[in-house]
């Protein structure tokens, strides 16, 4: 809830008079990071910029599997809210969480001068959209039977995303710009051609279905250019097979699985997703990061 309240400020932070303009997708995390620090301080939050972490890795020390390779997959926002106290069931219903995991696109320049035109190739974007969704939807990690945690999608395209998005034969890009409840089905990935693999990696026999909900911010004429148009996908339910492994994380937070099975999926994922050179992903932990590992692992202990 308080990552939707950021996003609907976010035109604001991305043209109005006094603020920076932003041209790459680094910048765009700033502003959405700006107008979520402001939700949070109009709520008099003790020192708010302290819930938020910014390239935050899925798992502390990289592995996902026991005697696999690291792979040190990040998110682009994390934040821990926990310290509002104002969770409880009743509110979970509109889906509050504890946790939240944000990962975001921005897609701009392809589209001509006046934003008119089709990009040349959509497969990368594709690709790159498809691989985000999948981080968020299986790689957050669930050591309980009910998450904690709350998946959001932040797409930022600088002209209508049609000219982005290949709608023909993939109809789940088409429900990522609808507003309102939606459901996305992605299958058959091996299929997919090899621009898109090379952000997804091969991922034969896996099937996801996804319930989200879109927001919307959009322009009312596109007389000024640079103009944006802003979408929010909050993932409410995931539902995911591959072979004999089943996982769903449901809307009422549930985690229902087969043996081990979100964990094999989420393995499975991780160890094909493309990492680009000089990313954040290639970055092994640092040492406050080892530190909260180790803080984490202690807490776990005593709750056990």
């Amino acid at each position: 809830m308080l990552i939707e309240q950021a996003f609907f400020s976010l035109p604001e932070v991305l043209h109005g008079t006094g603020y920076q303009s932003q041209s790459y997708e680094s910048g765009l995390v700033s502003a959405l990071t700006l107008s979520l620090l402001q939700v949070l301080n109009g709520r008099n939050v003790p020192n708010p910029i302290g819930c938020l972490q910014s390239e935050r890795l899925y798992r502390l020390d990289g592995l996902y599997q026991q005697g696999g390779a690291p792979r040190y997959l990040r998110a682009d926002l994390f934040a821990d809210v926990n310290r509002l106290f104002v969770a409880n069931k009743r509110l979970s219903q509109y889906g509050w969480r504890h946790h939240l995991w944000l990962e975001c696109k921005f897609l701009r320049g392809q589209a001509g001068e006046d934003g008119s035109r089709h990009a040349g190739n959509k497969s990368p974007a594709t690709g790159a959209i498809l691989a985000d969704l999948l981080r968020l939807s299986l790689l957050i990690p669930e050591t309980a039977n009910k998450t904690q945690s709350s998946r959001y999608f932040l797409h930022v395209y600088d002209a209508d995303p049609k000219f982005y998005l290949t709608f023909r034969g993939r109809p789940w890009c088409k429900s990522l710009v609808t507003v309102g409840e939606q459901e996305i089905h992605v299958s058959n990935l091996e299929t997919e051609p090899a621009a898109v693999k090379r952000l997804i990696g091969d991922l034969p026999g896996l099937d996801v279905k996804l319930k989200v909900t879109n927001f919307h911010a959009g322009p009312l004429h596109v007389q000024h250019r640079p103009v944006y148009w802003c979408w929010l996908t909050r993932i409410d339910k995931v539902e995911a097979k591959l072979g004999e492994h089943n996982a769903t994380i449901d809307a009422d937070r549930k985690i229902t699985q087969s043996a081990n099975g979100l964990a094999e999926i989420a393995a499975f994922i991780a160890a094909r997703l493309a990492i680009l050179p000089e990313s954040p992903d290639t970055q092994p932990p640092r040492p406050d990061e080892q530190e909260e590992a180790q803080a984490e692992e202690a807490a776990a202990e005593i709750e056990e």
